[in-house]
């Protein structure tokens, strides 16, 4: 044999060795691939929770709150977190609530009133006054006006043309019914067996409604109250935002009922510029004075009196 075929078929050999190798060692699987995944745990920080359910006027008490952990990216500027403020419970025990809190949900101070005088005086807003006043389920929406809902307060009066109502008062908060001070029941009563809070219920026989109001709200709300029957007519939670159109806070115009030889008039006062109420007197002395026919009594005209 002629050494170019030797050559020729040993290449030949290893050519398909060669190939052979390779299919069979292609028709393997590739060994899996291993994916370690790092769980990186993320950042938390304790805050202030409520515990149980705080209702509005009601002092905080350790037994109410709790540390509950939160993640940082989460964190809001007003909540308490135990690095600011490590004995929180201690030091906000007593303080009033403002609104509502519900469990677990975190404290805030803004929602707070660190004082010592009292549920209602915590609750009312800076330079408004707190005004009680006698109604009935009646004349109370059914019972169903609840704290915080918004009201018009009108009067009803006997006059010689029957019954007629008016609105004194318009879009006014309401604070308090009886004892209770917003939605979670009453302020300082006993907790259920299961520690929750009283059920809000509404009101079927009289009570007192104690309303928000400014001083000069606050006086035409006595004032009338000495005139006639008060009602209360509930608003639309849409009108809470709305300004108060009649005996706004700070208002001083107000109707003074004058009655001279019989005849009755309404007079409003007018305000100052410093917006204090002027003298109801000088408004009374403002309406004309009808002087009495001067009648003759020897037959004689009388002299006529200057005006």
């Amino acid at each position: 044999m002629r050494p170019a075929r030797i050559i020729l078929l040993i290449v030949a050999l290893v050519a398909g060795g060669l190939a052979a190798f390779l299919v069979t060692r292609g028709g393997k699987a590739p060994a899996p691939r291993q994916v370690v995944t790092e769980v990186v745990p993320e950042q938390k920080e304790q805050i202030l929770v409520a515990k149980a359910a705080i209702g509005v006027g009601e002092r905080l008490a350790a037994d109410k709150l709790e540390w509950q952990d939160w993640p940082k990216g989460a964190l809001r500027p007003e909540y308490v977190t135990s690095s600011a403020m490590p004995d929180a419970p201690a030091e906000l025990t007593d303080a009033v609530a403002r609104f509502e809190f519900f469990p677990g949900e975190p404290i805030r101070e803004a929602k707070l009133v660190r004082s010592d005088q009292g549920y209602l005086s915590a609750v009312l807003a800076p330079g408004m006054r707190g005004v009680s006043v006698g109604v009935t389920a009646e004349s109370s929406a059914g019972g169903f006006v609840v704290p915080n809902d918004h009201v018009d307060v009108l009067l009803t009066t006997s006059t010689e043309m029957g019954q007629q109502s008016e609105v004194i008062l318009s879009n006014v908060r309401i604070l308090a019914i009886g004892k209770r001070l917003g939605e979670l029941g009453a302020t300082g009563a006993a907790e259920g067996a299961d520690g929750s809070t009283p059920t809000p219920t509404t009101f079927d026989s009289s009570t007192i409604a104690t309303l928000e109001l400014g001083p000069a709200q606050a006086e035409t709300l006595v004032n009338a109250a000495t005139r006639g029957q008060l009602s209360l007519t509930l608003r639309s939670v849409a009108d809470f935002n709305q300004p108060q159109t009649a005996g706004a806070p700070g208002a001083s115009s107000q109707s003074v009922r004058v009655i001279r030889f019989g005849k009755e008039q309404s007079v409003m006062t007018g305000s100052t510029t410093s917006g204090s109420v002027v003298n109801q007197q000088a408004a009374i002395d403002a309406v004309p004075t009808v002087q009495p026919t001067p009648v003759a009594t020897d037959g004689q005209l009388p002299p006529v009196v200057p005006q």
